[in-house]
């Protein structure tokens, strides 16, 4: 099952979805948490359960993501980027429009790996393709403009910084700057 996982092509909404739940998981069991939150590990998951039976992971997601938001805008800013967590309104809306049972191979896994840290970061390797761990320094990291950002690349891009932000336990927070005037900006 986890071959079959590693080699399908993603559409860029679900990779940006996929990357969302890895980083929102890995954040709530960082040692100190980068948000407080309780919804990405078994137990938020199970009682979303409840109260969405057929969109628990989505609204896991969404609801932790709010968090993550908050800390990502403190980070990098508000006005003039994207991050993982702001992201243009069309791929935001693509995201959305999802059915909520496409991806039930990586749910599984996504589910088996929380509270293991070392799992969680391997299913994180898989979304890099081939983009190796960026070294950076912890804090904001401008990894490429607007223009860059639509592209299955920046988003492997973003787990590559991602993935050596956890791995070191840094909080670090990747983002795109707007171009504005004609490209000058």
């Amino acid at each position: 099952m986890k071959a079959e996982y590693e080699k399908e092509a993603l559409s860029l909404p679900l990779l940006a979805l996929r990357l969302r739940a890895l980083v929102l998981a890995l954040g709530e069991s960082a040692t100190p948490a980068w948000w407080k939150t309780e919804f990405m590990n078994e137990t938020g998951l199970r009682f979303l359960e409840r109260l969405y039976p057929r969109t628990s992971f989505r609204a896991a997601v969404h609801a932790a993501g709010k968090a993550a938001c908050d800390v990502h805008d403190k980070a990098v800013g508000r006005v003039g980027v994207y991050h993982l967590f702001r992201l243009p309104e069309a791929l935001e809306t693509e995201m959305n429009r999802i059915p909520p049972h496409t991806d039930e191979i990586f749910i599984g896994l996504f589910r088996t790996a929380l509270g293991y840290q070392d799992k969680l970061l391997e299913l994180l390797v898989s979304l890099r393709n081939g983009a190796r761990d960026a070294e950076t320094a912890p804090g904001a990291k401008r990894i490429g403009t607007d223009k860059d950002l639509m592209t299955a690349a920046s988003f492997e891009k973003m787990a590559a910084v991602y993935h050596h932000a956890f791995a070191q336990g840094k909080p670090s927070f990747p983002y795109f700057s707007v171009e504005q005037n004609g490209g000058r900006g």
